[in-house]
């Protein structure tokens, strides 16, 4: 980069100057952004999280939330598993990031950006109806395999747009829980995922035969992989150590091919 300057006039030093601070600029820059700390991996994903944590939890919308940067000197590894999310101690303006797998827990700050007082209540007011779905009747536990009698039906006030809640008990049908639930807690969709009914190594009963056939037999066998309802899966006799094919039919349970 060149610099021209006057040869005469009063200004000269001046702009000798400003060349001088534009040529040193960039270097200074470059240096910034190499001394800059890394992004810990497990961040971007903690961040989301807590933002759609916040935001399915007070009913607002993404505009509106803000995950404040934490100290970048904290290193948060990747979390091989569901990052659970919650406010244990009642207080709005953080929230609780814990993994299993590896071990760890963060706590992260929340800024709801509101404006004047009447704006968070317009957010959540403005262009609701009224919907049937399903709430937890009690406090459940992620991978908690669903059962009749931990949710019943409530009418609740969401914005129109919101589809995601679950509003048929047909959907509920052979599910487990992706996350923990409070007590009456709406049940959305991606709360869910089809529960394995039978995993590998469990004892599984096994039918043989049946209607049209002339006889019915009952084995015990071992499952030798996971298997959701109506799956095909591979199966183990403990005693012959034959292997064998059947397809699921229920927990634990699966009829012989």
């Amino acid at each position: 980069m060149l610099c021209r300057t006057s040869k005469t006039g009063k200004y000269t030093g001046l702009i000798a100057l400003g060349c001088a601070a534009m040529l040193l600029a960039t270097p200074w820059r470059q240096a910034d952004a190499q001394n800059a700390p890394p992004v810990s991996p497990g961040w971007p994903t903690l961040e989301q999280g807590a933002r759609q944590f916040i935001m399915d939890t007070y009913k607002l919308e993404s505009p509106l939330v803000s995950i404040l940067p934490m100290d970048s000197r904290i290193k948060i590894e990747t979390c091989a598993q569901d990052i659970v999310f919650d406010q244990p101690y009642g207080n709005k303006q953080s929230v609780r990031a814990r993994c299993a797998q590896p071990v760890w827990q963060h706590f992260v700050m929340v800024q709801i950006k509101t404006g004047i007082g009447a704006q968070l209540a317009t957010a959540t007011q403005t262009n609701t109806v009224l919907k049937q779905v399903w709430v937890s009747t009690q406090p459940i536990k992620r991978g908690t395999l669903v059962q009749p009698g931990m949710f019943k039906t409530t009418e609740i006030s969401v914005p129109a747009h919101e589809t995601r809640f679950v509003s048929d008990e047909r959907e509920l049908t052979n599910t487990e829980l992706l996350r923990d639930l409070p007590v009456n807690t709406p049940i959305k969709m991606q709360d869910l995922k089809q529960a394995a009914m039978v995993k590998r190594g469990q004892q599984v009963i096994v039918s043989v035969g049946g209607e049209g056939k002339g006889f019915l037999i009952t084995v015990k066998a071992e499952a030798q992989q996971d298997g959701l309802l109506g799956e095909q899966i591979r199966l183990k006799n403990p005693e012959s150590g034959r292997s064998l094919s059947a397809v699921v039919t229920g927990l634990n349970m699966a009829k012989g091919l």
